[in-house]
């Protein structure tokens, strides 16, 4: 896949269809688009580009406003590769281009760059500046410029429309089977293995206690839960506490990740983690000797699910 930005392009070599979005976590309404695009660009002989920006509009808006992405832009360009997106035109995400009305980024960016003759719009996919909002006005420039607007369909799930906003909202109830789902793929992170407290060894189970590479990737909501975890280029079953400690009275929030049937030091590595199914919820026991007889069922049980049990 080719990654470019859209201001080193002077002009495509032949004319476009494109399509525009943030496309967080490349769930399965994106994944429909996509594939749209890519027929419409066979049967018209266009070329389909994916246009996208550099990073989150909120994080040049509102830095101090909490954020929590689906996916990070290395993941984001992973997996557009993995849906058959040939070129990804990149455009840089500043305050001055937040200021561009809708028409003034489509005649700036999509017509003089890439040569676009038809755009491709998501089912509720809008772009441009609020304050100069003139998103409506776009039919009367693709008349004047010579392209065409198609609208892409919904996908619904279970009558609902999948949008990124109600893949957080699984992920937050830790509902990982419904946001699975609505991404096409388990939902997943990186991150590095970090000294923590130690609770886990002492209880029989140690655990990795990792640190998520972007700070801005979304967690799921606490709870114990069922994992495939990658490292050194090996997968294993795991499970993960994710949340507080309240039987050792800590409410700093970890991700602890035990790997089954793996003896090893972990610390400094990098570890992918899979997030299948929540086991259950978070609660305080009498005992650290009560904590460690229900990781024991926890284990059981995750072992049992990577049979199929």
């Amino acid at each position: 896949m080719k990654i470019v930005n859209i201001e080193d392009i002077s002009a495509l070599d032949s004319s476009s269809i494109v399509t525009v979005g943030m496309f967080d976590g490349v769930h399965q309404g994106h994944r429909h688009l996509i594939a749209k695009l890519l027929s419409l660009a066979a049967e018209r002989t266009l070329r389909p580009v994916v246009v996208t920006f550099d990073r989150h509009p909120r994080l040049v808006m509102d830095a101090q406003a909490p954020l929590s992405l689906l996916s990070t832009y290395e993941e984001r360009m992973s997996l557009l590769e993995g849906c058959g997106v040939d070129t990804v035109a990149l455009v840089r995400f500043t305050r001055e281009t937040a200021a561009l009305s809708a028409c003034s980024f489509a005649r700036q960016y999509l017509c003089h760059h890439l040569r676009m003759r038809t755009l491709l719009l998501g089912y509720d996919n809008m772009f441009g500046s609020r304050q100069h909002d003139d998103f409506e006005q776009l039919p009367q420039l693709a008349e004047a410029c010579g392209f065409d607007i198609c609208r892409d369909d919904a996908v619904l799930m279970d009558g609902v429309e999948v949008s990124s906003t109600k893949v957080r909202r699984a992920l937050q109830q830790g509902d990982l089977r419904r946001a699975n789902a609505m991404l096409g793929t388990p939902y997943s992170l990186s991150g590095r293995v970090v000294h923590g407290r130690h609770v886990g060894t002492g209880l029989g189970f140690p655990t990795a206690n990792i640190q998520p590479e972007d700070s801005h990737k979304m967690l799921p909501g606490a709870g114990v839960y069922a994992l495939r975890a990658s490292v050194g280029g090996r997968d294993y079953v795991a499970m993960a506490n994710l949340g507080d400690q309240p039987t050792f009275h800590s409410e700093h929030p970890v991700l602890e990740v035990h790997l089954l049937d793996f003896d090893g030091d972990l610390y400094g590595s990098e570890v992918r983690v899979t997030f299948l199914e929540k086991l259950r919820d978070i609660r305080q026991f009498e005992s650290p000797e009560a904590l460690r007889q229900q990781l024991e069922r926890d284990r059981a049980d995750v072992a049992r699910m990577a049979t199929g049990g």
